[in-house]
């Protein structure tokens, strides 16, 4: 993949997280731990970004994106319970494979965030905002990162940006900017202050790495099997005409997105049928098509039966493959795809199916899926440097390993596989909650 991925999420004082820069992620990333462990508020922070760049301000009530954002994350509830408010909640994210300004040489960034939190007041504000970077963030502790911006740092509501020397494009230099918004996220807000500055976009390096960050972070989706509505999904017709190419958060757009992934591409229809076929055999064909004349509905053929059956006849277990199959086949895959539990209502003969079909998909884009399943994880017994464990160090907070095939060689030898290790509670892997 040549594409910007998530390097690192970094987090302190932010409910049971604990997490450090050394807790690297990779394109493919299965989370286990105990209920509990922070590995939806791990999730939370991703889905809190997404939502500061995305989402529509609610300009009635005067809520701002970000505001609604931190709503959704929990508010002031954030903050870690063994802390004295007010206090800050520090957020670091890291992106690697981003392009640089000036030359086709990919390169780092960290967009770091510190967020006020006092309990007695609802509203939570941004006390500090940087971006910052540069070809190799591990150089040594003596080297200056790249700013790109710093945002309140000094004062709330100032701060500065790089702005290129002029003529040439080598140096930059600092410029202030003033009325800083502390209830929005500053690379959200940064076109409309630097359109209101003596400095043009293109002046500053930070006008194409943002732009690559914005349409990079856009593209992540969020899926919970709980969440997935199939009562809906059964009965779904969409409307034609309709642009979507991913999933809603509850499946109801099913067939719509079935219909537009196979108008984008001549070969989706056929992967779907084929994956189809590998989990129940005598499927002869599954396609979207017209339901009345301006509505779709899939239809589901098999061997030896000349009327097709439709969704609200298939069994729970087939429709939530369904959706896997069109998330992890698809040829318009988002930058990010996070499933949160996706073996809920699978037969066991189809997890080996599924851990191959998040693998495959992993290749062309970065995945992170959490589990409770030994029967999942044993089909990531070859990867286990993919699998990344939360668990606690002191009954409170929880940070994240990553596993080795040194870590567990003695019990793989002996012919443990990832999942018996996970059944009996071995502390290897984070162990019993209890």
């Amino acid at each position: 993949m040549n594409q910007p991925i998530l390097q690192f999420l970094a987090a302190k004082n932010y409910k049971n997280l604990q997490l450090y820069q050394s807790n690297y992620l990779n394109n493919l990333n299965v989370f286990i731990g105990s209920n509990g462990s922070g590995k939806s508020n791990f999730i939370s922070c991703l889905e809190f970004l997404k939502n500061c760049l995305t989402t529509i301000p609610d300009e009635s009530r005067g809520v701002s994106s970000f505001e609604n954002a931190v709503a959704q994350m929990g508010g002031n509830k954030i903050l870690a319970g063994n802390l004295d408010s007010p206090a800050k909640v520090s957020l670091a994210y890291c992106f690697a494979n981003l392009s640089q300004t000036s030359t086709t040489h990919r390169q780092n960034g960290i967009l770091d965030l510190k967020l006020y939190i006092d309990r007695n007041n609802p509203k939570v504000s941004i006390s500090e905002e940087y971006l910052y970077g540069g070809a190799d963030l591990h150089e040594s502790a003596s080297s200056s990162p790249f700013y790109y911006y710093k945002f309140h740092h000094q004062e709330v509501g100032k701060g500065v940006v790089s702005v290129y020397d002029e003529p040439a494009q080598s140096k930059t230099h600092f410029e202030r900017l003033e009325k800083i918004s502390a209830k929005d996220l500053g690379l959200a807000s940064l076109p409309k202050l630097l359109e209101y500055s003596q400095h043009s976009p293109e002046k500053t390096p930070v006008y194409r790495i943002r732009r690559e960050l914005v349409e990079f972070i856009s593209r992540w989706q969020f899926y919970n099997a709980n969440n997935m509505d199939l009562h809906q999904i059964r009965l779904a017709e969409p409307k034609i005409g309709g642009s979507d190419i991913y999933l809603s958060s509850s499946g109801n757009n099913l067939p719509l997105v079935l219909h537009n992934l196979s108008q984008k591409n001549i070969d989706f229809e056929d992967s779907i049928n084929v994956a189809m076929k590998s989990i129940l055999p005598k499927t002869r064909r599954l396609r979207s098509i017209h339901s009345g004349r301006l509505s779709l509905t899939v239809e589901w053929y098999f061997d030896g039966i000349d009327e097709p059956f439709y969704l609200n006849e298939m069994s729970d277990g087939t429709v939530r493959m369904l959706c896997w199959a069109i998330l992890l086949h698809s040829p318009m895959l988002p930058s990010l795809l996070v499933i949160d539990e996706p073996e809920l209502g699978l037969h066991v003969s189809w997890m080996q199916i599924l851990a191959e079909w998040i693998k495959k998909a992993s290749q062309k884009t970065q995945i992170i899926i959490t589990t409770h399943s030994p029967d999942l994880l044993d089909h990531f017994t070859d990867c286990l440097e993919n699998v990344l464990c939360f668990y606690s160090e002191n009954k409170t907070h929880f940070s994240m390993k990553s596993l080795s095939q040194e870590m567990l060689e003695q019990k793989l030898e002996q012919g443990w596989q990832l999942g018996d290790l996970y059944r009996v509670g071995d502390p290897s892997i984070g162990g019993w909650p209890w």
